[in-house]
């Protein structure tokens, strides 16, 4: 049965899940992780045709959809989800994040404009640089989030700001609190993320990013810093993730002797697909 507008705006009807790259990038504190193929992939699965829906809105991305209308990333399998479920088990909203260890090539956003820009570039190096040395410094990682959608059921509620909190949750239970996303100023996403806290990174203005045909902000954060009339949501969804069920992919011996199937389609996305969607939330 679907669910309608109106129940899936009303307190207490959302869920939240997590999934995770693999059982071996679990905290020590995961008590709840289960394994499980066919929920990992099939939630997986649902994110990223939730994806594919909110950004068709977006005519750059929506050329560079799966045939069957998923927003498919090379490095979904590898990062962390968050999931926000009606009561029913359908996905309304989610967001990516993934710990950042092997440098400034490793970051998604090193293949935007601003990044490959001989004026800007050297700059965003530069400050990543800076900001990887004082996550060092804090004895914790810098990440990466993005992929932020929200469908058009939830944008009545509080999914947006929670699901943007629950990843910096999610960020400082893996060991993170510092780090960076890309976010759209058309439908007013890299607005809810400055109010939150989200500073532009190493002080750059909104950019027009070819690859997406909009005008986007990089933001940093830090958790630390998080607006002050937030804080105490963002403790409610520390407790929430305690409580929150972290699905893992089965993952085979080694030595069974065959390579598993890794499902990536059979040909590459496009460009806007090259660094991932940083936002994709329309505000009514």
């Amino acid at each position: 049965m679907e669910t309608t507008q109106q129940e899936s705006c009303q307190p207490g009807k959302f869920q939240f899940k997590i999934l995770a790259p693999s059982t071996r990038d679990l905290p020590v504190t995961a008590v709840s992780a289960v394994s499980s193929t066919e929920s990992h992939s099939d939630l997986l699965f649902d994110v990223q045709m939730l994806r594919g829906r909110v950004y068709r809105e977006n005519p750059a991305i929506a050329a560079t959809l799966l045939p069957d209308g998923r927003h498919w990333h090379p490095i979904d399998e590898q990062s962390w989800h968050i999931v926000l479920q009606d009561m029913h088990g359908v996905a309304l909203g989610c967001a990516r994040y993934r710990p950042i260890h092997g440098g400034f090539e490793q970051l998604t956003c090193s293949k935007a404009a601003i990044a490959m820009s001989p004026i800007t570039g050297p700059l965003f190096r530069s400050a990543f640089a800076a900001y990887s040395a004082e996550a060092r410094h804090r004895g914790i990682h810098y990440g990466e989030a993005g992929c932020w959608a929200v469908s058009e059921r939830a944008r009545c509620s509080t999914a947006a700001v929670n699901i943007a909190l629950m990843s910096f949750a999610l960020a400082e239970w893996l060991g993170g609190g510092l780090g960076l996303t890309t976010a759209t100023t058309r439908h007013h996403s890299s607005l809810i993320l400055r109010r939150l806290g989200g500073k532009p990174f190493a002080g750059f203005a909104p950019y027009y990013e070819p690859a997406y045909d909009c005008s986007i902000e990089l933001l940093h954060f830090d958790i630390r810093q998080i607006e002050p009339r937030y804080a105490a949501k963002l403790d409610e969804m520390r407790a929430e993730l305690r409580r929150t069920p972290v699905l893992c992919p089965v993952e085979l011996p080694e030595q069974m002797g065959y390579t598993l199937p890794q499902g990536i389609p059979g040909y590459m996305p496009g460009a806007a697909n090259a660094y991932g969607a940083g936002t994709g939330i329309r505000l009514q």
